[in-house]
């Protein structure tokens, strides 16, 4: 249930159902707003002609009357000829006008309406006699006094007894200018009501099938020319692939196979959009291309950085490289973190070598002496700062062991130099010396000096022991 009320809201914010449900509601309520409008217009043209029907008929009801002699119409009434005459005059004008309900004369004062004339009702209903007190009804009632002061009232409508009235009063003066009475009409609102819903209905209806011809015009332009291509590319695009190149071409092909022609925006978004996927196409091409370029590059640069850090010979760190190491080291000393030791190499008897064997045998006679330095200290950086030079910055575990390493690469070199069996340039011989870092050391090159003097210390001690072909 959850899921289709879900796909039924998704189908709502479709733009295919949104627009012509939007001008269904907008044609319906300017139809509504219509028929409001022409009811009340014809609703008051209805009560402006009965007014004035009214006039008509109550000025022909004030021309029978002898204004000086109402009190005598009151008081004697239907034994005066006249009386009659007059009351038979009403009826004929009554029967004149169907839509007349009631045609009377009332005299009003604060006890209600006094009858002065009145006639029977067509429905049956008997007259009041001459004389008789008619209370005031809702209609009337916010009029007493103004009727009771002789003055004019507008037409009045409310609901009486005898249904819903539109009641009119014309004021008859005597010669001296006085009020003596009202000639009044009524006339059904029901009836006027009935004939509104008539007119309403019959308006209604026509008004209903020409919204529904308008309705059915406008969607149907609508969906040819706004919400049917709206509709061909939102389900173009859930056709599309992006994993492949190729497949991004086809999304574009897709979308250019779209028979959409109908020369306003809808087109030129339709274009546009095509135009942009091209636009994007080639964006994310040369996009890629630019990306293997800058990888190519990077790579170029970073075979060349590592070239311009490393030794040719050996393939340990150059002179360069240690220098950028130093630095790294000269900050941490700044920081306060600094922990690391020195170890200077210098080879023995690499002057011989070349001198007696030729330099491509004092190159492998250098390379030699690298790989022992390298073996040892695996875990740190060895660097080439000399012809014959190395150095090695011991951090972490090597320099926890360095005291250790030191024994051991003195007595590797001491090893393959005492073996008097290989080839000269294949006796391995070096002279090492280290120092450590101290609290006090406020450069790199104080530890630098102090590892310098110790490999000399060991170089003095090498050539008391074997000499020097130096």
């Amino acid at each position: 249930m959850r899921e289709k009320i879900l796909s039924f809201r998704k189908k709502c914010r479709l733009i295919s159902i949104r627009l012509p449900l939007l001008l269904v509601v907008g044609m319906i309520v300017i139809m509504v707003c219509v028929i409001v409008t022409v009811y009340h217009r014809f609703n008051d043209r209805m009560i402006d002609e009965y007014e004035r029907l009214a006039e008509g008929i109550t000025s022909l009801m004030v021309r029978e009357l002898d204004v000086d002699r109402i009190d005598e119409y009151i008081d004697k009434n239907f034994e005066m000829p006249e009386y009659r005459d007059i009351l038979e005059h009403f009826y004929d004008l009554r029967d004149n006008y169907p839509d007349v309900l009631f045609l009377y004369v009332y005299r009003f004062d604060k006890e209600g309406g006094h009858v002065v004339f009145d006639l029977d009702s067509e429905t049956g209903g008997a007259a009041d006699a001459p004389g008789d007190i008619y209370e005031l009804d809702e209609a009337t009632l916010p009029y007493e006094k103004q009727l009771c002061a002789g003055e004019s009232v507008p037409a009045m409508t409310g609901k009486t007894p005898d249904g819903y009235l539109l009641s009119y009063f014309r004021p008859v003066y005597d010669s001296q200018g006085k009020c003596m009475c009202y000639a009044c009409v009524d006339f059904s609102m029901d009836k006027l009501h009935r004939e509104n819903i008539r007119f309403v209905l019959s308006s209604l209806g026509i008004l209903f099938v020409v919204i529904t011809v308008v309705l059915w015009i406008n969607i149907s332009v609508m969906r040819k020319s706004i919400t049917g291509p709206i509709n061909k590319m939102s389900k173009c695009t859930k056709k599309f692939a992006y994993d492949t190149e190729e497949e991004r071409f086809g999304n574009i092909q897709i979308m250019e196979e779209l028979d959409i022609y109908t020369r306003d925006e809808i087109e030129d978004l339709h274009g546009m959009f095509v135009n942009v996927m091209k636009e994007s196409m080639l964006y994310m091409m040369n996009l890629n291309w630019a990306k293997n370029d800058i990888k190519d590059k990077e790579e170029e640069i970073g075979q060349i950085r590592r070239k311009a850090y490393k030794d040719d010979l050996t393939g340990v760190g150059n002179k360069a490289a240690y220098t950028n190491e130093v630095e790294k080291l000269t900050q941490e000393i700044a920081d306060g973190t600094a922990r690391f030791a020195i170890v200077m190499v210098d080879i023995n008897n690499l002057k011989y070598v070349n001198d007696t064997f030729g330099h491509e045998r004092g190159d492998d006679y250098i390379r030699g002496c690298c790989a022992i330095v390298c073996d040892v200290y695996m875990h740190s950086p060895v660097f080439r700062v000399g012809g014959d030079e190395f150095a090695a910055i011991l951090t972490k575990g090597d320099y926890t062991n360095r005291k250790r390493l030191s024994e051991e690469i003195a007595a590797l070199f001491e090893i393959t130099y005492e073996q008097e069996n290989a080839q000269a340039w294949e006796r391995y011989s070096a002279s090492v010396g280290m120092a450590e870092f101290r609290a006090e050391d406020e450069s790199v090159e104080q530890v630098f000096k102090r590892a310098d003097e110790a490999m000399y210390a060991a170089k003095t001690e090498f050539k008391k022991k074997y000499g020097s072909y130096r």
